[in-house]
This record gives C-alpha cells, sequence and structure tokens, in this order.
C-alpha cells in the first residue's frame, strides 16, 4: 500500500516537474544589461523548492528527471556539463532540506506561515541559493559550458555576479509561494476550500469586505500605473515606495498566506514587465539595489504577518480565557455583556440552586462545578440559536433567552430540573431550583442593576421552586410579580421618565419664622402618591441611591436656576444616602451641576446621616469635605441614633445637627428625652452648631424645645410638606 502511494505520487510529481520546469523557465523575469541577458528571479529553482515542500524526499527523483529532460531541449547541453548543472541544483536543495527536517522533525513541510519559519528561510531561502551559485562558479571553473549560460558558470564583473546571486534569493524567498499554493490547491479540493474559506472569504465578507476591496483596487491600480509601457514612464518610477506602503497596510488585514501570494504576484509583474517599474535605472546596480528591497522586504515581511498572526491568535486565546470561567468553563459574566450588546432585546433568567451551597459545604467545591455542568448540559438542548447559559458565581446561572413565550419556557426548564436528580461519586443529589427573568436591552449600566434584581427574586422563587418575573418595563410586569418587586419596576420607571418624581418642600423655622425647607420626594404612578418610607428601602436594597439623589438635586438645581433669590442664606436642605456619598466622584459631579445652572452653593444644605459623618471610610469624609469646601453647609440627620460619642463630636466638620425623631415624639412624656436633647445642644452650642429638631407636632413640644436651646424646628406643627412649585407661586 504504501508503496502504490510512494509510486503514485513519484509519477504524479515527475509529470508535474515535466511541464512546470521549462514554464518556470520561460516565465522567470530577465532583463539585458551591456547586451547580456540576466535572470530577476530564476523561477525553476521556486518550483523546485515548492515540490520538496509537497511531495518531500518522494521529488527529488522526478525533479534531477525532469530538469535533465527540459535543460538537455532548452539549453542544449551535452551530457556532462547538463549533469554538473542540475547536481548543482538539486544537491543543495536537499541538503538544505534535510537540514530543515534536522530541526523542525517530520512536519517540517507543513505550516509554512508558521512555527519554523525563520529555519526554512534560513537553509532554504538563503543557503540553498547561495550553495547553488557557489557550485556552479567551482563548476564553470573547470567546465566549459555553452555560451549562451557561460556567465552564469562565472567569469563575469563582480556586480553581474551579485545580481546573479539575488535573483535565486528572490526566488527562493519570493516566488516559491507562487508555485506551492496553487499546486496544492490543484492537488487537493479540499486545501482549495479551505484556503478560500480561510484566508480569502474571512477578509473579503462581513465588515473587513470595504477594506479589503478598496485595499485591492488601490494594488490592481498602482501595478497597473508600475508596469505600464505608456503614458505615465515619467511618473511611475516614482511610485516605487508606495508598493511597500501599500502591503505594509495589508498585513494588519490579511493573513500571512494571502499576503505572501499576492506578493509573489505582485513582484513577478514588477520584475517582468519593468520598462515602467525601473524607468531611468536599468542598470545592474539599481537592479542590485531593487532586488536587495526586494528581498529584505520579504523577509520583513514574512516575519510581520507572522507576528500579526500569532498576535490575533493570542488574542483568541485571551479573549477566549476572559470570557470563560476557569473552574466551570462556561461563559461568564463579561461575556454576557458582550453577548447581550450583540443581542439587545433578550430575556435573561437568573437560574437559583437554593440548596447548592449547604451541599457543596459537604460534598466540596467540585461538586459545585459537576453540578452547573451537568445542569447546563441538560439545558442546553432546549435553547435555540444565539441562546446561552453563562456562569455567575455562587449557586446561580444565567441563561440568555431570544424570541416569544420566555416565561413560558422557562417554567418548563425549571420543572423539568426540579424532576431530575444528579449523579455525585455514586450519590444521587436533588437540587431546588427557582427562577426569576426580565426582559433586557443592551445598556450593561441597567444590566448589572437588573442582575442583583433578579438575583434577589431568584432567592425568593426558590422557597417555592417556581418561575418569578421582574421586567425592566414596566408594561411587562407579570401578575406573578411580588408586590415588592412591583414597587421596584416603578421605582425604575419613575428614574427613566423623569417626570413622576415630584418635590416636595417642608419648612424649617427658628421662633422669629424665617429658615428654609428640606426638599422631600413623593413617586407618582397613575395617579397613587408613593411616600419614601415606602420607596426609599427600596432604592437602597437595590443600589439606585445614586441615581434617584443625583435626579433630586438636579430638578432641584432647574427650579432655583429658574427662581433665584439673593439671598445668600440656604432656601432648601437635600439628602443624600449613604450609598451615594460612597460613590468616589459624587461631590465633584454635585459641584459641576450647580456651576452649570450658575446657582450659588450656599443656597443648598446638604443632610447626610450620622452614619456617613462619622464613618471611618475615606471616600464619605471626602466627599463630604469637598462639599463644605465648594461652599454647601452640612447638616447631620438623624442625630443620636447610635454612631456619635464625645470623640467623634469633638471632630465633627458639620454646620447643622438635625435630632432623630425618636427623641423629640415623646419628649414632654419621657423624662429622659428633655436631657438627652439638652446635652446634645449644649455640645452643639460649644461647637457653633445649629440645632434642628424633627416630628414636632404639638405646641407643648415647641416649647419645651425652644426652652432647651433648640433653635430651628420642622414638623407638623411648623408646616406640612407641599410641592415645590407651588411654594415658588406663593412667593
Amino acid at each position: 500500500m504504501i508503496l502504490n502511494t510512494t509510486i503514485k505520487k513519484s509519477v504524479t510529481a515527475l509529470v508535474l516537474c515535466l511541464l512546470l520546469v521549462p514554464l518556470s523557465r520561460y516565465i522567470s523575469p530577465s532583463t539585458t544589461i551591456d547586451g547580456k541577458q540576466i535572470y530577476l528571479a530564476y523561477l525553476p529553482l521556486s518550483l523546485m523548492i515548492a515540490m520538496v515542500f509537497i511531495y518531500g524526499r518522494v521529488a527529488i527523483l522526478p525533479l534531477i528527471l525532469a530538469s535533465a529532460a527540459a535543460f538537455s531541449l532548452c539549453l542544449h547541453f551535452s551530457f556532462m556539463p547538463l549533469m554538473v548543472f542540475v547536481f548543482c541544483l538539486i544537491f543543495p536543495i536537499t541538503f538544505c532540506s534535510f537540514m530543515a527536517r534536522y530541526y523542525l522533525g517530520v512536519r517540517w513541510r507543513h505550516s509554512l506561515a508558521d512555527k519554523g519559519m525563520g529555519i526554512r528561510i534560513f537553509w532554504l531561502g538563503f543557503i540553498a541559493p547561495l550553495s547553488i551559485k557557489a557550485l556552479m562558479y567551482i563548476a564553470g571553473h573547470y567546465i566549459h559550458f555553452p555560451d549562451n549560460v557561460a556567465a552564469y558558470f562565472g567569469g563575469n564583473s563582480l556586480i553581474f555576479m551579485v545580481v546573479d546571486v539575488q535573483n535565486l534569493i528572490a526566488a527562493s524567498l519570493i516566488f516559491t509561494v507562487l508555485f506551492y499554493y496553487p499546486l496544492r490547491m490543484m492537488l487537493n479540493p479540499n486545501y482549495a476550500r479551505a484556503f478560500w474559506r480561510r484566508c480569502v472569504l474571512r477578509d473579503f465578507s462581513g465588515p473587513r469586505r470595504l477594506y479589503s476591496l478598496t485595499w485591492g483596487f488601490c494594488l490592481i491600480a498602482l501595478l497597473a500605473v508600475l508596469c505600464s509601457s505608456w503614458g505615465m514612464l515619467q511618473v511611475s518610477g516614482y511610485l516605487v515606495p508606495v508598493i511597500f506602503v501599500l502591503f505594509t497596510l495589508g498585513i494588519r488585514h490579511f493573513g500571512p498566506r494571502l499576503m505572501a501570494l499576492l506578493w509573489a504576484i505582485s513582484a513577478w509583474l514588477l520584475l517582468t514587465y519593468n520598462d515602467g517599474f525601473l524607468y531611468g535605472v536599468n542598470t545592474e546596480f539599481s537592479l542590485s539595489f531593487i532586488l536587495s528591497v526586494f528581498i529584505s522586504f520579504s523577509v520583513c515581511m514574512l516575519y510581520l504577518t507572522m507576528m500579526f498572526k500569532k498576535n490575533e491568535w493570542m488574542k483568541r486565546i485571551f479573549r477566549s480565557q476572559a470570557f470563560t470561567d476557569p473552574l466551570t468553563q462556561l461563559p461568564n459574566l463579561r461575556a454576557l455583556e458582550h453577548h447581550v450588546q450583540c443581542h439587545p432585546g433578550g430575556t435573561l433568567c437568573c437560574l437559583r440552586m437554593s440548596n447548592l451551597e449547604f451541599l457543596s459545604r459537604h460534598y466540596g467545591m467540585m461538586m459545585r462545578i459537576h453540578c452547573k455542568r451537568v445542569i447546563t448540559n441538560q439545558i442546553t438542548p432546549y435553547l435555540h440559536e444565539d441562546e446561552q447559559v453563562f456562569q455567575l458565581p455562587g449557586s446561580e446561572l444565567l441563561i440568555f433567552l431570544l424570541g416569544q413565550e420566555t416565561d413560558a419556557r422557562l417554567e418548563h426548564i425549571v420543572d423539568l430540573l426540579n424532576s431530575k436528580k444528579i449523579n455525585w461519586h455514586n450519590t444521587m443529589l436533588e437540587i431546588e431550583y427557582g427562577a426569576a427573568y426580565s426582559v433586557i436591552d443592551n445598556n450593561l449600566d441597567e444590566l448589572h442593576r437588573t442582575l442583583g434584581q433578579l438575583s434577589y427574586l431568584s432567592d425568593q422563587a426558590s422557597a417555592s421552586m417556581r418561575v418569578l418575573s421582574l421586567n425592566t418595563r414596566i408594561d411587562y410586569v407579570s401578575d406573578k410579580t411580588t408586590e415588592r418587586v412591583l414597587l421596584l419596576q416603578k421605582i425604575k420607571h419613575a428614574l427613566n421618565e423623569e417626570d413622576p418624581v415630584a418635590l416636595y418642600a417642608q419648612p424649617i423655622k427658628n421662633a422669629a419664622g424665617c429658615g428654609y425647607h428640606e426638599i422631600l420626594s413623593r413617586i407618582i404612578f397613575d395617579d397613587e402618591i408613593i411616600t419614601p418610607d415606602k420607596f426609599i428601602p427600596v432604592i437602597a436594597e437595590f443600589n439606585l441611591s445614586t441615581r434617584f439623589d443625583m435626579l433630586v438635586i438636579n430638578k432641584l438645581v432647574e427650579f432655583l436656576s429658574l427662581h433665584p433669590n439673593t439671598s445668600q442664606h440656604p432656601r432648601f436642605s437635600v439628602n443624600l444616602m449613604p450609598l451615594t456619598l460612597m460613590q468616589k466622584d459624587i461631590a465633584q459631579k454635585i459641584v459641576s451641576l450647580f456651576s452649570q445652572y450658575q446657582v450659588p452653593t450656599c443656597s443648598v444644605i446638604i443632610e447626610v446621616t450620622e452614619e456617613q459623618a462619622f464613618s471611618n471610610s475615606e471616600t464619605p469624609l471626602q466627599n463630604i469635605t469637598l462639599l463644605r469646601d465648594h461652599g454647601f453647609k452640612i447638616a447631620i440627620d438623624d442625630f443620636g441614633t447610635g454612631y456619635a460619642n464625645y470623640e467623634r463630636l469633638k471632630r465633627l466638620q458639620a454646620d447643622i445637627i438635625k435630632i432623630d425623631g425618636c427623641f423629640i415624639k415623646d419628649i414632654t412624656s419621657d423624662s429622659l428625652d428633655p436631657l438627652i436633647v439638652k446635652s446634645i445642644c449644649d455640645m452643639a452650642r460649644a461647637k457653633q452648631l445649629i440645632v434642628v429638631a424633627e416630628f414636632v407636632e404639638t405646641e407643648e413640644q415647641r416649647t419645651l424645645l425652644n426652652e432647651l436651646g433648640v433653635q430651628y424646628l420642622q414638623g407638623y406643627l411648623i408646616g406640612k410638606p407641599e410641592p415645590l412649585p407651588l411654594l415658588a407661586a406663593e412667593r
């Protein structure tokens, strides 16, 4: 069997060599200098190296026979010069191929543009041509060759010898691929299809098409100008460097195989039709320089294309690693972000395994990984095209779905999973599943918030092993959604639309009736007024504090810009939630907003919680300091509820303290509350702080608070909250 294959390959190689050796000699570019013909690239050498790459050692005998037959007919050599000439060509190629195989191993002929390219360039691109020419010069010293080829065997000028050597190097380095790739495609249709798909179709379809077509048009136009012999001879000589610039631009776009083939075709055209290309410089020295440039650029281009290919390969590897969880080998959160941007408008489901955490403590972390892989395999058959399962840390998986009726599909998947058990080391594990889903878009900020909300809701759903709906669009809210989640939808709708958030103002006054107003917010949805005691906890739980606070401040600043006041006293106070102050750049954003609307910062008091004012965290304190430095007065809200102590009060940087209502509502009946309030007022007086008491509802409370030293009061007795526009109308 092996013998038959070898014979078949030898016969095929012999036929190809008999046909192509004369053809390659005929199409070899040449020129005439001082009446002597000289090759610019001896293409039979290119063919021989290509045949060795394709057939290996099987090609040696066919090359010897075909070369002897072709050169005896074309050059009319006698027997001895013919054999010597064939030996001078074949022996260096054989020896250098053996050396390349020695260094690269049995696969030295495979993947020419990849690993081992440097070894092949050194032995077959330089050593083989130099050895051929050295043997020819030695042979010319002892054997007489016909006059028509004697110049190639020595006895000529030094520059002629230099160009003669360069043409062999150019033939082996540049033009081997001119025979290698077409022959491989002709001999193996599968290779032709793979070459077309990977090297051509990839670059001339999709988003790369425009660049490829433009580049190809420029190449054709430039070659037409450089190779023309009409009208533009004076111009074409100056356009030579452009061809190198053009191929340098192509290196980053095309693969190494296509680039090498296009460069070989372009170089052959330039050297064959060189009247325009070498206009006015057709001398031995110019030829030597041009061939040196071609050879140097070819080596650089081969290495650059290989480097860019490796770079693209490494980027794909790194991208795959960045998008894949290393333990479960499932797509991770970063992959989800990319997938959502590519497929907006899908449905995201958070699948929670409620008892997986407990089981992993007993059976180990590998059990958790095994379960997630098994669950993914069970889900995959029910997914359509572009639908995928993503890994989340902990006891959850994310399922991205497209199309309609996702709720029914998810219920079916969850019911199916709940009916199955997972085998772990001969132990059947029964996992409990629950899920929550939501329609999403390609907004990544909204995506991360939605993930937190889905995680919360899936935890609720897993208690009853069912599916709950959390849709980011209020129009899609399911009747299965809990009241708390429905409230969340209303809040998110208000944040997106902004108009449902209404500002109210409640007066804070001293005994003389002067003071300012605290800004309070309400959410109005379908004529329903939602008060802060209902929506503030949900906002804090689902990390919407910053968006809500900035919306309130933005509305307040717009109001102040439309209703300016020359007074330098504060007009309003506005509260910032704890998580808002945890954002590093929030203070700068607030300052910039006031500057943008040209509203003085002294007109607003920023209220922060006692927790933030006495926090050991740097970020809240830095934000408070920055706001105070830019002219805002700082009020400590809910003072006295647990964070204040005498040491902290000594270093307190604020202007106002607001005594929490828990000390006010029973102050006339509880003997301890007046003592606490009196103590706070005494300390505030020592620090020159203003004291405000909240929840003042009776005359008895007002009288007692004034006696204890409280300067400002707030509550229903002083005034109820009213819409901010009404306050402007009254004024």
